[in-house]
């Protein structure tokens, strides 16, 4: 992978049946989400990056873990899950999943997974230290570092989740395909397919956070993170890792691959309004 790395929707609606409307804050933004766990959320705010936008997105603090409406969706998927990895505060989260099976998983919850993009944009959220979560609370930067650091600190137990994103080698040239949905017979389709914008090329070099282009691919080295770039082929995806060596986007992972410590983390449409 570029780098070594170790039932109904009924149900499901009827756990996020409880509608919450965000208290008044010092943001210019109303929030109001169906979510049973909003406070466990980080509203991303939508953006528009060349040609690719989208809207307000929740992102959860955490990655994925067994709850009832997990387990009972992935018994529908005939998926065998388990916690299997902690993140460094003691909370449990999936692994041992491929790239497809996260991504329909999230699918199948009514959410979806990021992308590169969205991802860049999340680091830097919390990089800034100024965020609310899902009720509109400000969340304090000692719980922004907290995630953060849960995302890219160098330190053991490797963690990783994957991304939103599959590249393929179609004459010649790089295309990036994302934004998956379900089509009619429950397998996943990209609504997003472009060819890979002009980025870095070169294998396990750091970059520069702040010069992701708008597929979330970086233009310039730095000292921010490693960067794996795609192979010319037509099996390799997107997943982020953090270890004792490093922590990196890598763009050449076999999406049939899977570790313990390898999850994924969802995210939900953000119900808000701008106000005037």
């Amino acid at each position: 992978m570029g780098k070594p790395i170790e039932g109904s929707l009924k149900r499901v609606l009827a756990d996020l049946e409880k509608t919450k409307t965000a208290p008044k804050t010092d943001t210019n933004i109303s929030l109001t989400t169906n979510l049973s766990n909003p406070e466990d959320y980080i509203l991303l705010p939508g953006k528009t990056h060349e040609d690719y936008s989208y809207n307000d997105l929740l992102v959860s603090m955490y990655r994925l873990g067994m709850t009832t409406e997990v387990e009972e969706v992935a018994n529908q998927l005939g998926y065998k899950l388990s916690n299997s990895a902690k993140e460094n505060n003691g909370r449990d989260y999936i692994g041992n999943i491929n790239w497809g099976q996260a991504l329909k998983l999230n699918l199948h919850l009514g959410g979806s997974t990021l992308n590169p993009r969205q991802s860049a944009d999340f680091l830097l959220l919390l990089k800034s230290g100024n965020a609310i979560d899902g009720t509109g609370n400000k969340i304090s930067s000692s719980k922004l570092d907290e995630i953060l650091d849960e995302i890219m600190s160098v330190r053991d137990p490797y963690r990783a989740e994957w991304f939103d994103a599959d590249f393929k080698y179609i004459d010649e040239k790089l295309w990036l395909y994302s934004e998956h949905t379900l089509d009619s017979n429950k397998n996943l389709t990209p609504n997003y397919k472009k060819k890979l914008e002009s980025c870095l090329i070169t294998k396990g070099d750091k970059i520069n956070l702040s010069t992701m282009n708008s597929q979330g691919m970086p233009t310039e080295n730095g000292n921010d993170f490693f960067y794996w770039c795609p192979d010319k082929d037509n099996n390799f995806v997107a997943w982020f890792y953090a270890d004792s060596d490093g922590s990196g986007l890598g763009c050449c992972g076999g999406p049939s691959s899977s570790v313990a410590s390898l999850g994924v983390r969802r995210i939900m449409r953000a119900g808000s309004e701008r106000k005037n």
